[in-house]
């Protein structure tokens, strides 16, 4: 992180993922401690742990039909997706890990982006998104998103 985001917190949910967040910000499990939620100028990125859905192990594009499903499922019945991209996380290097993130264009300027981290060969995926206006998504989500290791995928629990 460049030296504006120094003192940005680094806040750890054992065996899950460990990622930092701005000095005002706030956390929180919710939905019956399965749901991590980190509120930052009134937006939400949201991270929780779940069973795979569209394979029995992960893999790249496992993780990409994930994605797609995801997208499929929960943004479009919600909002009008105008362009939609599935890509590689290329700041993500962990031994045996992927991660697949989806940003997806909602109107002029509010974008959906989200990422999924598994151990390859694994059956559970650490799904992270966020939605929002674009000219913050630099600022605060993408810099969490980038921050973020996922524990359960490192420790062999995925």
């Amino acid at each position: 992180m460049t030296n504006a985001h120094a003192n940005w917190l680094t806040v750890e949910y054992p065996r899950v993922a460990s990622f930092c967040i701005p000095p005002n910000a706030t956390h929180e499990l919710m939905d019956d401690d399965c749901t991590i939620c980190v509120t930052h100028h009134e937006t939400d990125v949201l991270a929780g742990l779940f069973p795979l859905r569209q394979s029995a192990t992960a893999s790249k594009d496992s993780l990409e039909r994930e994605l797609r499903d995801f997208t499929d499922r929960c943004v479009r019945p919600r909002s009008e997706v105008s362009s939609e991209s599935y890509e590689p996380a290329i700041d993500v290097d962990f031994h045996g890990v992927a991660c697949i993130q989806s940003v997806l264009t909602i109107g002029a300027d509010r974008i959906w982006m989200a990422r999924a981290y598994a151990r390859i060969g694994g059956n559970n995926l650490l799904l992270v998104h966020w939605n929002g206006p674009r000219d913050i998504a630099t600022e605060f989500p993408l810099k969490l998103f980038s921050s973020l290791v996922p524990l359960f995928a490192i420790q062999g629990d995925g």
